[in-house]
C-alpha cells in the first residue's frame, strides 16, 4: 500500500466529474469500492492544468438527468463543492445580510430523475453547496 497518494487517487468512483459543465444522461454507475458518480469540484484547477481564470466550483452544472447507481460501497452520487453563480471566479457572496449575492447572482442548476438504490452509505451526499436542485430522484 502506498502512503503518498492523493486522497482521489484511492477514493474510486465509476464516474469522477471534476468540472460541472459536462453533461451526464442516462449513464448507469454500479459496484464501486466508493461512489457511482462523485463530482469532486476544484476552486481551482491543480496539477499540469493550473491556472488562475478557471473555477470550477462556480460554474453551472451541465445535463445530469436519468442516470442511476447502485450497489456502491459508500454512496451512489456523492457532490463536494459546488456553488454555481455567474461569475464563476468571483466572491460566491459579500458580507450584505439582505442580499449577500448582489454581486454574483446564484445559477440555479438541477439534478434530475436519479435512481439510487443499494448503496452502502446513502444514495446522496452533498457536501458545501449551493444553488442546487434535486427532482425526480427514486432512493431505497
Amino acid at each position: 500500500m502506498s502512503f503518498t497518494m492523493l486522497q482521489t487517487d484511492i477514493s474510486v468512483a465509476s464516474f469522477w466529474i471534476t468540472h460541472p459543465s459536462n453533461h451526464l444522461i442516462h449513464n448507469h454507475a454500479a459496484g464501486s469500492d466508493f461512489y457511482g458518480f462523485w463530482y469532486e469540484i476544484k476552486t481551482r484547477p491543480d496539477g499540469p492544468s493550473a491556472c488562475t481564470d478557471v473555477c470550477p466550483i462556480g460554474n453551472a452544472l451541465g445535463e445530469a438527468f436519468n442516470n442511476t447507481s447502485h450497489s456502491n460501497v459508500r454512496y451512489g452520487l456523492r457532490i463536494f463543492k459546488l456553488s454555481p453563480r455567474t461569475y464563476p471566479c468571483s466572491d460566491l457572496f459579500v458580507l450584505d445580510p439582505v442580499n449577500p449575492w448582489k454581486d454574483n447572482p446564484a445559477v440555479i442548476s438541477t439534478f434530475s430523475d436519479f435512481t439510487l438504490y443499494k448503496n452502502g452509505v446513502s444514495g446522496l451526499l452533498a457536501e458545501e453547496t449551493a444553488n442546487l436542485i434535486f427532482t425526480g430522484f427514486k432512493t431505497a
